[in-house]
């Protein structure tokens, strides 16, 4: 095993990974970003294939974010955009008055979200965009906001605004899926 350690850290080339798909599984398996559990979990599998597989899964179900209570789809991480006003990075967090900052992640497409209130341009975290706040249409839950452009130069017109705090990404534990 240490003799394999040694291949992993000693940065294969491509070919390498081609012809040593267990160097690969273990290179993947410790890069993901999952908790240390979900690691572990992973790094225990037996066989390579069914290794690769359950990676290939993983990296499927990090791109869908979902509700945390319900667990409805709400975004994808794919769908990221960068709003023109702010910083290129399309995670942000955002101070709150009361309960201390957010982590926010900006998407141009989310689905299963409804619109509660009046657009408000006071205290916007991007200059320039109204705001309106997005519950779960399944279960109301606060996940975040919808952003308009309140100016004809900003791109994008409109994006969505999405409180990591309020969503599960499908890269839990067996152990973690057994309690949600």
């Amino acid at each position: 095993m240490a003799d394999l350690w040694n291949q992993i850290i000693a940065e294969p080339g491509m070919d390498d990974y081609v012809r040593k798909p267990d160097i690969l599984s273990f290179l993947i398996g410790s890069k993901l970003p999952v908790s240390a559990s979900m690691r572990q979990e992973l790094l225990d599998v037996d066989g390579i294939s069914y290794r690769l597989q359950r990676e290939i899964q993983l990296l499927k179900a990090f791109n869908l974010v979902r509700c945390r209570n319900c667990l409805a789809l709400i975004a994808r991480r794919s769908d990221m955009v960068i709003p023109s006003s702010v910083d290129q990075c399309g995670a942000h967090v955002m101070p709150l008055l009361y309960k201390g900052a957010q982590e926010v992640i900006t998407v141009h497409n989310t689905s299963g979200l409804a619109l509660h209130g009046n657009p408000s341009d006071a205290h916007s975290w991007f200059p320039g965009y109204t705001w309106t706040i997005a519950l779960c249409a399944a279960c109301e839950s606060n996940i975040g906001w919808l952003f308009r452009a309140d100016k004809r130069n900003l791109l994008p017109k409109s994006f969505w605004g999405v409180r990591i705090s309020q969503t599960k990404d499908g890269t839990q534990s067996a152990k973690d899926r057994s309690s949600v």
